[in-house]
């Protein structure tokens, strides 16, 4: 049996896999979620299903500490319509829409309760 030294696995998760964020970064990337909910209530709407899609990803990221890929989904969230992924909306559009803008505050308000 290998030593922790010797194994692949061992080796590549020192190399910086489990990144840490600092506390500033999550922060702003709340405020910039937040600043979308914002954005669809004062239009009057709830999200698309590009949006909803992108806003719901970006949760389970944060919740799971994965910050970058979650800047990602929101980055993603305010694309353009006439830039989005023709084939991602398609698939997109296949699943009923289920998160309303009350239900992404409720789960947005409960990420945030249990921030350190």
């Amino acid at each position: 049996m290998s030593s922790h030294r010797d194994d692949p696995i061992q080796q590549a998760d020192s190399g910086g896999f489990r990144k840490r964020y600092a506390v500033a970064d999550k922060v702003a990337l709340h405020h910039e979620f937040e600043t979308i909910l914002d954005r669809l209530q004062s239009l009057q709407r709830g999200p698309d299903a590009w949006e909803e899609a992108c806003l719901v990803h970006a949760l389970s990221y944060m919740e799971a500490g994965l910050y970058d890929r979650a800047q990602t989904e929101v980055q993603e969230c305010v694309r353009p319509v006439g830039e989005r992924s023709i084939w991602r909306e398609a698939q997109i559009k296949r699943n009923p829409q289920r998160y309303t803008l009350a239900r992404l505050r409720l789960r947005f308000k409960a990420l945030k309760a249990g921030m350190v």
